[in-house]
């Protein structure tokens, strides 16, 4: 099973005086007052803290996903420096990469350390989606690093490591370096899904190691957790084990396991099977360039995921039944976005809608168009509330010019004052 195979980077100790049970694992910075680490280390925790050149600060848990193992801190009040993410979100094999952290915690230096490696996969154990594997040497409390590449961009988060010493009896072999990461593709999701005003660019060139040390030095914490549990609750991922499928698809019954399957047109799934259909985490990528990451349910996509086009349209949210149903966030070549709730691949609910040139609408949406009340602003100052129907003014609603003085407040049609 995968889990008896990994270890999960969490340092556990145990105070002498009090007998409180400390977990300590690593955190990075990705916006004002806001966190990235592994769920595994905050899991369980009792009370969070996260421990700054000022000293130690309160941390509290703005979101928590188990299935891609991270977690969103946020701890008021504080500054520093933020960490960019990399764009476009993938990775090379064999690419440079560095990882910081404070492993071993009172054991290893208190100022954290840096090692160096390179992404020797670009999926996980047993190929699971969402992951890289990198060479970079890692130990328990590096869990929720960041991993950066030769520019000092964050390219994924540290997680866990190969048990060298049961691989060994299982193999025969003694494994060297063989850790796992979550990908950034994943971790971009995370914080669109939950509305992080996260940094990215553009790689740049190649730094000197000692300047991307410096550099991750600035944005990156140790994480203290109190009341953790007695091993670290690992991911669900990595709590399923799940094995490879075995033979293949058209002639096997596949069934709890992780498997790719490529069809005649092109089309790639990697990922969990259950009763012989899609069921977990998965990959879907199309020969026209879209691609599905995400949950699925009977074969299906249903649950959190993220599909994108080659145009750059991309969906961030809910799915159920194939389609965009709940809440989710929809972000156009163009720039202009959409957050809010879906209903059978449509806008359907409330939304806030914003565009490239400054114009935002927020309100209510039936079958992809405005419809019920809202909200529309313009970049002058111009406004309107009130009435919509399939986009238009219509019902009762005011609009405001832009010196605030009012142009029409009363009944609309079409867009259209009333007589």
């Amino acid at each position: 099973m995968k889990s008896s195979l990994l270890v999960l980077l969490a340092v556990l100790t145990v105070l002498p005086c009090a007998k409180a049970q400390v977990s300590t694992g690593t955190a990075f910075s990705v916006a004002p007052q806001l966190l990235v680490t592994n769920h595994h280390v905050i899991s369980g925790c009792s009370t969070l803290s996260v421990i700054t050149p000022e000293g130690r600060r309160a941390a509290s848990v703005v979101s928590a996903e188990a299935s891609i193992d991270l977690a969103l801190l946020r701890v008021f009040g504080m500054r520093g420096a933020i960490a960019n993410l990399r764009t476009p979100r993938s990775v090379a094999l064999g690419e440079t990469i560095s990882v910081f952290g404070f492993p071993l915690t009172g054991t290893l230096s208190s100022s954290g350390n840096f090692t160096g490696g390179l992404v020797s996969s670009l999926q996980g154990l047993r190929n699971a989606a969402g992951e890289i594997q990198i060479t970079a040497p890692v130990q328990p409390g590096n869990s929720g690093g960041p991993v950066m590449d030769a520019s000092g961009l964050v390219v994924g988060v540290v997680q866990s490591k190969l048990d060298a010493v049961r691989a060994a009896a299982l193999t025969g072999d003694m494994p060297q370096n063989v850790n796992f990461a979550v990908a950034l593709d994943v971790l971009a999701d995370f914080l669109e899904m939950n509305q992080v005003p996260f940094r990215s660019s553009p790689r740049g060139a190649s730094l000197d190691t000692a300047q991307v040390a410096r550099m991750a030095q600035q944005f990156t914490y140790r994480v203290e957790c109190e009341g953790a549990a007695a091993s670290p609750a690992p991911p669900q991922q990595a709590q399923r084990g799940l094995p490879p499928c075995l033979g293949d698809y058209a002639t096997s019954f596949w069934t709890n396991c992780v498997g790719t399957r490529t069809d005649p047109n092109g089309e790639k799934f990697v990922g969990e099977y259950r009763d012989d259909k899609r069921n977990g985490k998965g990959t879907y990528t199309f020969p026209s360039g879209e691609k599905y990451v995400g949950e699925y349910r009977d074969g299906k996509r249903n649950g959190q995921g993220t599909y994108t086009f080659p145009s750059g349209e991309k969906y961030v949210g809910e799915f159920r039944d194939g389609k965009r149903n709940g809440q989710g966030t929809l972000t156009l070549p163009d720039g202009a976005k959409y957050v809010g709730e879906f209903r059978d691949d449509k806008k359907n609910g409330q939304g806030t809608n914003t565009f490239p040139d400054g114009q935002k609408y927020v309100g209510e949406y039936k079958d992809g168009n405005r419809n019920g009340q809202g909200t529309y602003t313009f970049p002058d100052g111009m406004k309107y509330v009130g009435e919509f129907r399939n986009d238009d003014y219509h019902g009762q609603g005011t609009l405001w010019g832009p010196t605030g003085r009012v142009i029409h407040s009363g009944r609309w049609v079409n867009d259209k004052p009333a007589p």
